[in-house]
């Protein structure tokens, strides 16, 4: 998995909190997310991890796992999630990872956020490979929240050809293209190889 340049990283970490309490209104107003004490969520290059503090306080699920592909992102997002916070609750867990690689087992999670991540996980192989982790490890019925503005026809076919439905879909304007804003939801029954 390629490593962001310092452009990209700072670009990662000055993103607001405002834009993602507006996606995730515009999600549950929309039913596409459905969290509850007993949820477990994973968070894929959580970059600053403002995503996940959201969560952690709108849902308050029993566990999030923050990680980032970057080291020193992982410290950037234990830094701010601290100061946003107060201090890391038990219920938060902040790992270094690779989203082509996850080592957790099969139907860990029930919400997988990937916020501008795919692209970074390489040529369109390599995502296809981490799509492929994200539903291993989603349990039945559990949800993908991804955003994506390139590679996006590829990631809709290949969540197809895995069995996804969509929630939620819509489109923003991000940097003289469109995104893609996608809430996915993982099928019962094993994961096609």
């Amino acid at each position: 998995m390629p490593e962001m340049t310092k452009l990209e990283k700072r670009f990662v970490n000055r993103r607001s909190s405002r834009a993602y309490v507006k996606m995730l209104d515009r999600m549950e107003r929309a039913g596409a997310l459905s969290l509850t004490s007993t949820s477990q969520v994973l968070e894929l290059g959580a970059g600053n991890g403002a995503l996940s503090a959201l969560v952690l306080e709108r849902w308050h699920p029993a566990r999030v796992v923050v990680t980032d592909y970057d080291p020193d992102q992982v410290r950037v997002a234990r830094a701010n999630l601290t100061s946003l916070l107060g201090s890391i609750p038990s219920s938060l867990v902040l790992e270094q990872g690779d989203a082509t690689h996850l080592g957790y087992a099969d139907g860990t999670f029930d919400l997988v956020l990937a916020h501008h991540v795919l692209h970074h996980l390489g040529p369109v192989g390599a995502i296809q490979r981490g799509l492929h982790e994200i539903a291993r490890t989603l349990r039945p019925g559990g949800r993908l929240l991804y955003v994506e503005m390139f590679h996006k026809r590829p990631i809709r076919e290949h969540l197809s050809a895995l069995g996804f439905s969509i929630a939620f879909r819509a489109r923003a304007l991000r940097i003289f293209t469109t995104a893609d804003i996608v809430v996915a939801i993982r099928p019962s029954g094993p994961v096609p190889k």
